[in-house]
């Protein structure tokens, strides 16, 4: 029996592939734990952190008004420091505690909230005031402005026919002064033809003149009668002007302060609150950790 070799093929070349690390020291790493031993809290230290942040606040000086926005973030002030001390020390935030605390902060809040309210109203007061006495203005600015415009037009109404009769009254004296100087002849003096011209024109003039009085005169009493119901319709207006400008003085003039007694006593206060809940804690951990 013969036997015939087998032809042989290639071999399929592998990937190098890196080697992967071992798995017991990759969980190794993982699994590894560091025990950190907690840092005892110092109630001493909360305390006077506490104690400070109080003092600030309670000390704190606000700007000019309005005190509003500064009333409401020192108020979220004070509770983000009540709330530090809970967080730190919550074996001392007992129900007392939380009790006194949450009614002092109550009253505050009630004292800076009435604050506010005044602010509100005396800032709406001034602001309604200010509007009225704007109208008011207006208003006596529209009548000055009619008025100055009745008064052009009484005036321009009357000159022209003033100015005309004036002319007429420059021209019949004209006329009058060259009679006068005219030497008449002969003929003229007989008949004195020249002396009715000058009393015609004398007659003339003075009709002339009465006519230009009688104008002026009214011209005058129209322009009297538009000052007197000028000053008629100004007079209130005035009157009121003079009250909402002395309202809005007295209202701008109202002293509004940033409440500092108020919040310095009840800062005082919470510190005491504070200070006696950390007093009692003493007894507590001396219970806790006996000798």
């Amino acid at each position: 029996m013969s036997y015939e070799p087998r032809s042989r093929g290639m071999r399929s070349r592998r990937i190098a592939t890196k080697k992967p690390a071992s798995k017991s020291t990759k969980g190794g790493e993982e699994n590894e734990f560091f025990y950190e031993e907690p840092v005892p809290v110092n109630p001493q230290e909360v305390s006077s952190r506490v104690m400070n942040a109080l003092g600030h606040l309670g000390s704190q000086r606000f700007g000019m008004p309005p005190f509003a926005e500064h009333f409401q973030r020192w108020i979220l002030d004070v509770e983000s420091v009540l709330n530090d001390f809970r967080t730190s020390l919550p074996k001392a935030t007992s129900d007392d505690f939380a009790k006194s605390s949450s009614q002092l902060l109550s009253n505050i809040r009630s004292e800076l909230d009435a604050r506010i309210a005044t602010e509100k109203t005396l800032s709406a007061r001034i602001t309604e005031s200010q509007r009225q006495l704007s109208a008011n203005e207006r208003e006596i600015a529209d009548l000055e402005a009619k008025q100055r415009t009745k008064m052009h037009e009484a005036r321009r109404a009357s000159e022209k026919s003033i100015e005309k009769l004036r002319d007429e009254i420059g021209a019949l004296d004209d006329e009058r002064l060259k009679l006068l100087r005219h030497k008449p002849t002969i003929l003229e003096r007989v008949f004195g033809s020249v002396k009715g011209r000058i009393e015609g024109n004398s007659r003339t003039l003075q009709s002339r003149r009465t006519d230009l009085e009688g104008r002026e005169e009214d011209l005058t009493k129209r322009l009297n009668s538009l000052r007197s119901s000028y000053e008629e319709k100004r007079k209130p207006l005035a009157l009121r002007q003079e009250e909402l400008s002395g309202e809005l003085e007295k209202l701008r003039a109202t002293t509004l302060d940033d409440a500092l007694e108020i919040r310095m006593a009840s800062c005082e206060k919470l510190r005491e609150t504070v200070a006696g809940a950390v007093a009692q804690l003493a007894p507590k951990q001396d219970q806790d950790n006996p000798q």
